[in-house]
């Protein structure tokens, strides 16, 4: 049963911030205040379990000496137990070259971006969902020729270049998607990442084995 429907809950709820906010750094927060903190986390937490909530609570008090924030308690419960995800490590990981990717950090960026999805997107209907999904995949496709024309041009302007004597030869555009993906593979990065990767560079994965 969610807070909203549990009053029992809302009590427990409710000490529990006040023996908190007693025992834990608030930096500066006076007494009076506690009321309408109370009325915040009831509000921000209305549709989780009790149970979880307490967990939450208890886990951010064994790992911060500081009182939490409803966002705190929310990104707790549904990273079940996890740190908060974090956009400064999201960009980080996004500055990185693919195949300098871990299995970890390409885990970490689709969590993040599912977050955001469900943060500001919101619910939508069925159908609404279907069309955009079949949009992005014509926006996809689009993208990946466009892509590989581009790939195209690039080529023979270089080798007109080449040929000219203009500039030195360098490896093949291909040659280099297949060594990116040869250490996507060897640092263990998930076979739909070098999929996409390869998909977006106009290579086959079975060629580039």
């Amino acid at each position: 049963m969610p807070l909203s429907r549990n009053e029992r809950g809302k009590q427990l709820l409710a000490a529990r911030l006040y023996r908190d906010f007693q025992a834990m750094k608030t930096y500066g927060k006076e007494p009076e205040s506690l009321e309408s903190i109370i009325s915040l986390f009831t509000e921000a937490l209305a549709s989780f379990p009790p149970e979880q909530i307490m967990q939450a609570l208890t886990l951010h008090a064994q790992r911060s000496a500081e009182f939490p924030t409803p966002a705190d308690i929310v990104g707790l419960i549904k990273r079940n137990g996890k740190p908060p995800l974090s956009q400064a490590v999201y960009i980080a990981i996004q500055k990185k070259a693919g195949e300098d990717r871990s299995p970890e950090d390409w885990q970490y960026l689709r969590e993040y971006e599912a977050q955001q999805r469900e943060e500001f997107e919101g619910p939508r209907d069925t159908r609404q969902a279907e069309e955009m999904r079949q949009e992005n995949r014509r926006l996809h496709t689009e993208l990946t020729e466009l892509r590989k024309e581009c790939n195209r041009l690039a080529k023979l302007l270089q080798d007109a270049r080449v040929a000219k004597g203009i500039e030195p030869p360098v490896l093949k555009d291909g040659d280099k998607v297949r060594a990116t993906i040869a250490a996507m593979r060897e640092a263990g990065a998930p076979a739909e990442d070098i999929e996409q990767f390869a998909r977006e560079h106009g290579v086959s994965v079975e060629v580039a084995a």
